[in-house]
């Protein structure tokens, strides 16, 4: 693994800060994962870390190896509230679709119940009609949790 996806998994925002300053890419695929520091970063929620990714100009169209998602992808699924406000403030594509499933990060944030998520991801402009390759909008993936709060922020 190289040192820089090390110093990001493990939350350590002295040691990305010396690689970077150092001379590392703030894009350097990892060798042996194949995966992406800001990709990892999102989806571990290490939002110092994640923030000095992009203040470097992380690429946001990079996507992890399983799944073909976005950055943004895993921090929804995951429920990284923070580190998804941050990728949104970037710029990131916020309704792209993975191929797979279809999913959008709503979709993602949604399927799991994270709340707080879906509220940034809508607040941050995402399309709430966009269906998934099964035919389901967010909201009907958020019907599931039972959680009339999170149906409501889904209802357009």
């Amino acid at each position: 693994m190289s040192k820089l996806m090390k110093a990001v998994q493990a939350n350590d925002l002295d040691a990305v800060t010396a690689l970077l300053g150092a001379g590392t890419s703030v894009n350097e695929q990892d060798p042996s994962t194949q995966n992406w520091p800001v990709i990892i970063a999102a989806y571990l929620g290490h939002d110092a870390v994640l923030k000095r990714l992009l203040e470097e100009h992380a690429d946001l169209t990079v996507l992890d190896p399983g799944m073909q998602a976005t950055a943004l992808h895993a921090a929804s699924y995951a429920g990284r509230t923070t580190a998804a406000q941050l990728l949104i403030e970037h710029g990131i594509a916020i309704d792209q679709t993975g191929p797979f499933n279809g999913y959008t990060a709503l979709h993602d944030a949604a399927s799991q119940g994270h709340r707080s998520t879906v509220e940034v991801l809508v607040n941050g402009g995402a399309n709430r009609s966009l269906r998934n390759l099964a035919g389901e909008t967010a909201l009907d993936l958020a019907k599931r949790h039972r959680d009339a709060a999170l149906e409501t922020l889904l209802t357009p």
